[in-house]
């Protein structure tokens, strides 16, 4: 069995590394962009710390996956095998920037402070994803999955989609029309080659350029960055200053780290259920949680651990080697500053889009995993984390673009929900008939506006109008050209077939 030749890198593990890397840096993009925006943190720290940092914390996960699956590949003379997927996570990124760095952040005025916090939550982190890797799945016989679950989607609420629609509703021109492209591709099930994310983000930064929201100035002064750039030790994390601040944001550390071990031992049980039953959860627990220890000791924030989507990379044919292209790929943006010049051409509002989907996706999960007797304590469950948010933030008189849902919330409510209803079921046309309607109610001022029309305080609010127009014209001819329609259609006869299995089981 070990005599089996397994192959180094192939073909289809270019594909899976290009896949797997885009998916991850569009979320390091995202990060990079409120590290340099809403904190304000200098450029020679994100890309002279963090980026070098990052690649640490790649070459930790994904070299030593790559050994590990090679291990198993040559144990089971299997030169096919394809290993599970691992990268930068969004989950516990994004808890970290917005629930712990963005609060100390607004309590000290320290940004530096904030980002040394951050990574001491990221050190932390690793180590309770050890230590789970062997307690968590005894864990899970003794929490109940309602009350685990509902917590854990308060918290994806609160600092996932509320605060990032905040960001989306400041730039509605280019955030919403973003979030609406993400959207239509994961809710209306489009196949794309290249990730959804990649392509909001990109939608995003066009119109961002177009409508001059931004500059091309940004974009040559990123040119400075451009070095060489040696991992460093940080080990001023381990300061007094630093562990004390941390030490307020430990519930919320330990309980999504335990979340993000337990999506890593989903992503396992997604390989079994394509009949590789011989995979195991601890080992590469082990090893996402050394990589974010050790990542965090060069100066990266940015939580690693291991994906969903098996079940495609071996659709794909993917091997082994992908894993060691990401390393590669990671070395190209970690070490050069390349990634300065990337984040220039982006908008902060043209990725927070993606943050929205994670948040809504997270708390989704949380009726997944559960009996929908006991959706009733998830929703409980959730609520103190989300009304700590809210007091928090009403009190600091934050959230000015969440204030943009205010006047006529009802009305608002409709509209989006109509929205997303119609784009999950493919009916492009009421899409455009629904953002029609937006764009009347917005004129008239019965939302978006303090007061109607004609009268004092009516605020005519161009950017909307203009979001929705696109929407209208852009949903119009996704109907008129029958666009995924085939796709769609055959989904809904899967549906339709799956359903009547289920009836035919059940009379049985």
């Amino acid at each position: 069995m070990e005599n089996v030749k397994i192959p180094f890198f192939k073909k289809s593990d270019l594909d899976a590394s290009l896949g797997v890397f885009f998916d991850g840096f569009s979320k390091v993009i995202a990060a990079i962009a409120i590290l340099t925006g809403t904190l304000q943190l200098g450029s020679d720290v994100v890309f002279g710390t963090m980026m070098p940092g990052v690649l640490v914390s790649i070459i930790v996960l994904n070299g030593g996956l790559w050994l590990y699956y090679r291990h198993i590949a040559k144990q089971r003379g299997d030169a096919g095998l394809t290993a599970i997927p691992a990268g930068i996570q969004a989950g516990r990124l994004f808890i970290w920037l917005y629930s712990i760095m963005l609060p100390v952040l607004n309590t000290t005025n320290d940004a530096m402070l904030a980002f040394q916090v951050g990574v001491f939550a990221h050190f932390i982190g690793g180590l309770v994803f050890v230590i789970g890797a062997f307690v968590v799945p005894k864990l899970l016989k003794i929490v109940p999955a309602g009350a685990l679950f509902g917590s854990l989607a308060g918290g994806a609420m609160a600092f996932l989609v509320l605060q990032s629609m905040d960001g989306v509703l400041k730039m509605p021109l280019v955030g919403w029309i973003a979030l609406v492209v993400l959207f239509v591709i994961y809710l209306g099930k489009v196949n794309t080659k290249v990730p959804a994310a990649l392509i909001a983000i990109v939608v995003g930064a066009v119109i961002a350029f177009a409508t001059g929201a931004m500059g091309f100035g940004a974009v040559a002064d990123s040119f400075s960055n451009i070095g060489f750039y040696l991992p460093l030790p940080t080990f001023g994390i381990f300061s007094p200053e630093v562990m004390s601040a941390t030490i307020p944001f430990l519930p919320i550390i330990i309980a999504f780290s335990i979340n993000e071990v337990i999506t890593g031992i989903q992503a396992v049980e997604q390989a079994k259920e394509c009949g590789d039953t011989f995979f195991t959860t601890t080992k590469p627990l082990v090893i996402s949680g050394v990589a974010s220890m050790v990542g965090a000791l060069f100066g990266s924030p940015l939580a690693v651990g291991l994906y969903w989507g098996y079940p495609g990379w071996k659709k794909m044919n993917a091997g082994t080697g992908y894993h060691f292209g990401l390393v590669v790929l990671y070395a190209l943006v970690g070490l050069t500053g390349l990634s300065a010049i990337i984040n220039s051409f982006i908008p902060e509002a043209a990725v927070l889009p993606i943050l929205v989907f994670v948040g809504i996706s997270s708390y989704a999960q949380a009726f997944d995993v559960v009996k929908s007797k006991y959706y009733p304590a998830v929703i409980m469950a959730s609520v103190p984390v989300l009304v700590d948010f809210i007091i928090t933030n009403v009190a600091e008189g934050g959230l000015a673009g969440l204030a943009m849902y205010k006047p006529g919330s009802a009305f608002i409510g409709l509209i989006v929900g109509c929205i997303f209803v119609f784009i999950i079921d493919n009916n492009w046309k009421a899409v455009s008939i629904t953002s029609v309607i937006a764009i009347v109610l917005t004129a008239i001022g019965m939302i978006h506006s303090p007061s109607i029309i004609l009268t004092e305080g009516y605020v005519f609010e161009t950017n909307f109008i203009i979001a929705y127009a696109v929407c209208a014209v852009g949903f119009f001819i996704l109907h008129l050209i029958k666009f995924n329609h085939k796709a769609h259609q055959a989904d809904l006869e899967a549906e339709a077939m799956l359903e009547q299995q289920v009836q035919v089981d059940s009379q049985l």
